[in-house]
């Protein structure tokens, strides 16, 4: 398995998300990259590890941190030569499952946000889970490229908390889209965003699925870099 080109992803926080990625690449390897045959395709492996809640429960936090690290290492033991994680509000732990990884473990993050930096973005808005708004694991990588980030008030920040419970709880749904489009674009025009991003790996779950460009869909955006990755190492 040594010389393989694999792609690993931890998944699982939520399981509807890691498999909407999966779709995302499959997708994509067509479209943008002429993948027709079995052999097109990437080789993918992903983990969906049932980890404690601690996306809610930051108290889960070690516990999870244990099992993920572990999970990161079966990844390089299998023969994974990139490695991504499915979740926004996991990179929390990004730099202690990075420390043990021996392949590069790529940061959702940091592609998102250096996305945004890309469009010329100034002021961006983010929709996200209250522990990674709390935590600002994006707060400190956008002020790194000069941007400002702009958080939703108290009411949409509940309104995204029962839309990201809904959809871990139900999968795919159309039934908060309208919804979700609608307080987003009131969000933008209200504190005149050039951008927002979609930080939580449940949002483009629910989002219509024809974005404007001043959405960072941060499961594309992560896909665009694996299939890359994957395509160049291939050539």
């Amino acid at each position: 398995m040594k010389n393989k080109n694999i792609i690993g992803i931890i998944g699982g926080m939520g399981p509807s998300a890691s498999a909407y990625l999966y779709k995302i690449l499959i997708k994509k390897s067509t479209e943008e990259y002429g993948a027709t045959n079995n052999d097109d395709f990437p080789e993918i492996l992903i983990d969906s590890v049932p980890v404690p809640d601690f996306i809610s429960d930051t108290k889960q936090l070690s516990t999870a941190k244990k099992i993920l690290i572990s999970r990161v290492k079966s990844l390089n033991n299998f023969g994974c030569n990139i490695i991504a994680m499915a979740c926004n509000t996991g990179h929390l732990l990004y730099p202690e499952l990075a420390n043990n990884s021996k392949a590069p473990f790529v940061s959702l993050i940091e592609i998102v946000c250096l996305k945004a930096k890309e469009r010329g973005m100034k002021r961006v808005g983010l929709l996200a889970t209250e522990t990674t708004v709390k935590t600002q694991i994006y707060h400190k990588i956008l002020k790194r490229e000069g941007i400002e980030i702009i958080i939703p008030n108290k009411i949409f920040l509940k309104k995204q908390e029962e839309i990201i419970r809904f959809v871990i709880a139900n999968g795919e749904t159309t039934k908060y889209e309208k919804i979700l489009e609608r307080l987003t674009t009131r969000f933008i025009n209200n504190n005149n965003l050039d951008g927002v991003i979609l930080g939580c790996t449940e949002m483009p779950l629910v989002f219509p699925k024809n974005k404007p460009q001043n959405i960072l869909d941060s499961l594309d955006l992560l896909a665009d870099s694996l299939l890359k990755s994957y395509y160049t190492k291939k050539r």
